[in-house]
């Protein structure tokens, strides 16, 4: 009984002896670790790795980790580009900004040209309507007249044969008769006419146009009648220009004449000369008066 319990603990004992041995081996490897502060064979931290620090970080760099100073130098000279770049383009934006305000105003005074060249255009357009329209009536009264021309039966006459026979219904005083090729103008001075620079009709001028009305409407009552107002070449004090000053003053004879002389209307037509055809020097008063006047000129054309 005794050597089977001795035959039974013996493979108990080995395996005990087996731990035991095992665990000697275990601690005598710790006490030879490479990283250990007892051990002077090995360095305290393996190349290449990180020291750690106490006390935090120094330069920006992160607490416990040491950087070299290649690297510190490659940081600050990527700083430094970076803060070169920044600047570079700010700069850049500032430019692009006068640029662009430059641009602005440049398209501003472009639309300021625009809107005055348009204007312009509109004007230019405006006057010359009222040139073609000026020279169609122009037109339509040489038409008018080429009519009357060939009309059958349509009296003809000649300032020889007119003068002739009714030069003593012609003598109007403060007016002269002037015979021109197949025409006979009536010349009468503006200023016996209308008041200065006007175009209303003076009373003591009114006898006048009634004798000059009276030997139109026995002499020549077929013959077509011009109304041609002449200015000098001062500017008038109440109207805009001598043109316009000229139209009035041919219209107020032409009215006169068909409102209270009963000169048919159809007879007459007007022109506005203005200073155009002088007679005399405007340098002197003379002369000047003498270019203001409002001509009667008869045509041999009928209507």
């Amino acid at each position: 009984m005794a050597n089977r319990r001795a035959a039974k603990l013996k493979p108990i004992s080995h395996l005990c002896w087996l731990v035991l041995a095992c665990a000697m081996i275990s601690l005598t490897a710790c006490t030879r670790n490479p990283y250990g502060p007892g051990v002077a064979n090995w360095p305290a931290v393996p190349p290449g790795y990180p020291v750690a620090v106490p006390g935090g970080a120094a330069g920006g760099v992160p607490s416990g980790i040491a950087q070299s100073p290649p690297q510190m130098q490659e940081a600050q000279r990527r700083l430094q580009q970076l803060d070169v770049d920044n600047r570079q383009l700010v700069t850049q934006v500032a430019q692009l900004q006068q640029q662009n305000q430059a641009l602005q105003q440049e398209k501003q005074l472009a639309l300021q040209q625009g809107e005055l060249y348009a204007k312009q255009l509109q004007d230019l357009a405006a006057q010359n309507k009222q040139l073609l329209a000026s020279g169609m009536q122009i037109a339509d009264q040489a038409r008018s007249l080429q009519a009357s021309m060939n009309t059958r039966g349509g009296a003809r006459l000649t300032a020889n044969n007119s003068l002739r026979g009714s030069a003593a219904a012609f003598q109007i005083p403060g007016a002269a008769v002037v015979p021109e090729g197949d025409l006979i103008r009536i010349r009468i001075p503006s200023d016996r006419l209308f008041s200065p620079g006007t175009a209303q009709l003076h009373p003591a001028g009114i006898p006048m146009l009634d004798q000059a009305a009276s030997a139109i409407s026995q002499q020549f009552p077929r013959q077509r009648v011009a109304v041609e107002a002449h200015t000098d070449n001062a500017q008038p004090y109440g109207a805009s220009s001598a043109y316009r000053l000229a139209g009035d003053q041919a219209q107020a004879v032409l009215d006169q004449l068909v409102s209270r002389n009963r000169i048919p209307m159809q007879q007459l037509f007007t022109v506005a000369h203005g200073p155009n055809h002088p007679l005399a020097d405007n340098q002197t008063p003379v002369g000047r008066a003498e270019n203001r006047r409002i001509e009667l000129v008869i045509y041999p054309e009928t209507f």
